[in-house]
C-alpha cells in the first residue's frame, strides 16, 4: 500500500512576499509498518415471528472454520503461518496477542492448530492423492526436525519427508506440487508407507531406507531409482578439494559435462532428452 502526505509550502515568498506559483515537486519515500490487529466481527441474525401462524424465521448461523469456535478464518491461518512457517512457538504467540489486549491461552492456541488441521485434512487427502498415486515421476528427501517432547527436558528428532512433483524440466503440462510428511523417526517404512499407492520413477538420494522400494518385493512392484547425481559429486569435492587429487578432478569435469547437456536440454520433451544424453 502506498500513501501519499502532502506538505504544504508557504503561501507567500518568504523574501519579499510576493506571490508564490507551483514550478515542481520534490518526492522522498519512507518504508513504514503497520502492525496487525485483531477485531470482532458482530452476527446478527435477526429473527421474525410470523402474524398470521406464529410460526418463527431466522437466517442461519454462519460457518464457522471451527464448529462452535470463536476464531475466525484469517486469525486460524496467522496462527498457523506463524507457527510452522515463521517458526513462532505458541506460547510466543500468546505473549505477541497478550500485548495488543488479546489474552488467549496456549493450550486454546493448540487446539485451535489441531482444528485447522482437521479441517484442512480433506485438500491435503486430495493433494497426496495426486501426488502421490496420479505422478509418473517424483523427486524425494527428508530433513530431521526437532520435536517437542514434554517431560525430557529435551527434543526428540522427528522428520519432515517431502515429495515433489515438477514437469516443467521435461516440458510436462501439471503443475508443480509438494507432499509433506511427518514422522516420528527415519525407519525405512516410513517411505514405504508414502509411497504404497505410486508407480513410477523415485528421484532421491542414497539413504538405505529408500531401498525396499526398488526391490521386487513390494506390493505393487518395484519403483524405478533414479539416484542423485549431486550427492555424488559431493564426494568428489570434498576429496578433490582435500587432496588435489587429479581422479576427483576428472569426475568433476565429467559430471560437469553432464550438467551441461542437463541445461541445454531443460523443458525439451523425453524422447529428445533421452537422444541428447
Amino acid at each position: 500500500a502506498r500513501e501519499s502526505v502532502i506538505h504544504p509550502g508557504p503561501c507567500a515568498c518568504p523574501s519579499c512576499g510576493g506571490v508564490l506559483r507551483r514550478i515542481g515537486e520534490d518526492v522522498t519515500e519512507t518504508l513504514d509498518y503497520v502492525p496487525g490487529r485483531f477485531k470482532v466481527v458482530r452476527h446478527v441474525r435477526e429473527a421474525f415471528a410470523c402474524r398470521s401462524c406464529e410460526g418463527m424465521v431466522q437466517a442461519p448461523a454462519p460457518h464457522h472454520a471451527i464448529a462452535r469456535g470463536r476464531a475466525g478464518a484469517g486469525l486460524l491461518a496467522h496462527i498457523a503461518v506463524a507457527k510452522f512457517d515463521d517458526h513462532l512457538p505458541l506460547y510466543r504467540q500468546a505473549e505477541i496477542y497478550a500485548r495488543d489486549g488479546v489474552d488467549l491461552a496456549t493450550s486454546t492456541l493448540s487446539g485451535w492448530v489441531g482444528a485447522t488441521a482437521a479441517a484442512l485434512s480433506p485438500l491435503v487427502d486430495l493433494l497426496r492423492q495426486d501426488v502421490l498415486a496420479g505422478s509418473e515421476v517424483l523427486y524425494g528427501d527428508d530433513t530431521p526436525v526437532p520435536v517437542l517432547a514434554p517431560g525430557l527436558g529435551r527434543t526428540k528428532t522427528g522428520r519432515l519427508w517431502v515429495y515433489v512433483r515438477d514437469e516443467r524440466s521435461h516440458g510436462g503440462v501439471r503443475p508443480p506440487a509438494a507432499v509433506f510428511l511427518a514422522s516420528p523417526d527415519r525407519r525405512g517404512e516410513r517411505p514405504l508407507a508414502h509411497l504404497a499407492g505410486f508407480q513410477g520413477v523415485l528421484h532421491a538420494d542414497g539413504y538405505a531406507g529408500f531401498n525396499r522400494l526398488y526391490e521386487g518385493g513390494r506390493t505393487g512392484g518395484a519403483l524405478i531409482e533414479a539416484a542423485c547425481w549431486a550427492h555424488t559429486r559431493r564426494k568428489f569435492f570434498d576429496v578433490h578439494a582435500k587432496t588435489g587429487s587429479a581422479i576427483a578432478g576428472e569426475a568433476l569435469e565429467r559430471i560437469g559435462a553432464l550438467y551441461a547437456i542437463e541445461r541445454e536440454i531443460a523443458g525439451q520433451p523425453p524422447d529428445e532428452r533421452q537422444r541428447r544424453r
